[in-house]
Order: C-alpha cells, then structure tokens, then sequence
C-alpha cells in the first residue's frame, strides 16, 4: 500500500463528499427542508436547541468528512484488485457498495424511524446519497489511478 495514493486518493474522496453534498442536496433543501413536507422533529433538530455540533463548531463536517475520505481510500485500496473493469467502473462500482452497506440502514433508522420523516423524503435522500457516493468513488478511483505505479514497457 503506498501511503501517499492512499492519503491523497482519501483528500480527493473527502473534497468529493463536499461538493456533492453542496452540489445535490442543496438544490434538494427545497423540498427536504419545507415545512409543509417535513417532519416538526427533523426540522427542529437542526433549528431548536440543542443545535447540531456543527452550528457551534463548524470544522466538524470538514474534519469528519476527511477522516470518511480516508476511511474510504484505504477499503479501496484494499478492494481494488477484486474491482473488475477501467479505474472509473471500479471507482462506481465501490461508490455503490459504499452507499448499499450503509444509506438504506441510515435513512430507515434515523430520518425515517427516529426524525419521522415522510417516506418521500427518505426516498429523495436515499437518491442524494447515491449520487454522493458515486462521486466519492469515481473520486477515490480517478486520483489512485492517476498515482498508480508506472509499469516498465516490455519489448
């Protein structure tokens, strides 16, 4: 395992999640933060006291979406030789496993059975995280391909 592609290909997952989170689910605030669709408990999670750690200390979600970035670059590495296909199938391919080993869990625990959110809205944010994810893994894949050892022309 070479650290560098590892800790470089985690950066770009991280930077990634960032901008697919700001990419897809901003537009989706539309609906998944209207009152008339929302649950009163999702919504006041985020605008009743206690407020979210990230309100008070904002770095939160870039330090953790880093550490996720890592996380995620290392199980690649580790996966990768069975990925079959171009670093960019391989990189969908992990995006997709990521997001079925831990979106569907998620959104059926926390939004759907704790915040009460309407099933719409699980649905649309299952959809988000997909998206998300995809990114993450092309992300991930593109920057340990591009940083992948060069082998010796034969000839």
């Amino acid at each position: 395992m070479q650290p560098i592609r590892v800790v470089a290909s985690g950066v770009a997952g991280a930077v990634a999640w960032w901008l697919g989170i700001v990419a897809v689910f901003g537009p989706a605030q539309t609906l998944l933060a209207d009152p008339t669709r929302q649950s009163a408990k999702f919504l006041a999670a985020f605008t009743e006291p206690p407020l979210p750690r990230m309100a008070e200390d904002p770095i939160v979600v870039p330090i953790g979406l880093l550490l996720l970035g890592l996380i995620h670059a290392v199980a690649y590495t580790w996966l990768e030789p069975k990925l079959a296909g171009a670093w960019y199938r391989r990189g969908l391919t992990f995006g997709l496993l990521a997001f079925a080993l831990m979106t569907p869990w998620f959104e059926f625990y926390l939004p759907w059975n704790v915040m009460l959110e309407p099933l719409s809205l699980v649905l649309l944010e299952g959809a988000c995280w997909l998206v998300v994810m995809l990114l993450v893994g092309l992300a991930i894949a593109g920057v340990q391909r591009l940083l992948a050892p060069r082998r010796p022309a034969t000839g």
